[in-house]
């Protein structure tokens, strides 16, 4: 069975895959206190109508292939400006930014906790490597 903790995890890899395609303003809510139905939602933005149809079809695809997951239901199919991918546990909303600020989810979800998603980034300390003094080679004094 599906719990919250697999949801958690299907979010993530959604806002993951959904950064790789250059979406903006990824947010995960955790949504279980406001609503029975589900666990999660993911709000992101998309700067155009085909990039709205790119993110969409490379998370549908990526959970198909990757973890046997497929859609309950799909939503804004003719819509220019929104969409909606129902995985049961997560709900996930690809808006353009116009769209996105009329149906105002996130003041909805305001008092909802935010799940991070991005991994961390290590901090690289620079190679230290070792540099060769040249050896001056002296002249024999002749005395």
């Amino acid at each position: 069975m599906k719990d919250k903790k697999y949801y958690s995890k299907l979010a993530v890899e959604a806002a993951r895959t959904a950064d790789a395609k250059k979406a903006e303003n990824i947010t995960i809510y955790d949504v279980e206190s406001k609503t029975g139905l589900y666990y999660y939602s993911l709000i992101m933005n998309a700067l155009s109508s085909p990039h709205l149809k790119a993110i969409e079809e490379e998370i549908v695809t990526k959970f198909k292939r990757e973890n046997n997951e497929y859609l309950l239901h799909r939503d804004g199919i003719l819509s220019q400006n929104w969409k909606a991918l129902d995985y049961g546990g997560l709900v996930i909303h690809i808006f353009d930014s116009n769209t996105r600020d009329f149906y105002a989810l996130d003041k909805i979800y305001s008092d909802c906790k935010k799940i991070k998603w991005e991994k961390k980034q290590i901090k690289k300390e620079p190679k230290k490597t070792k540099t060769k003094t040249p050896k001056i080679k002296r002249k024999k004094s002749s005395k």
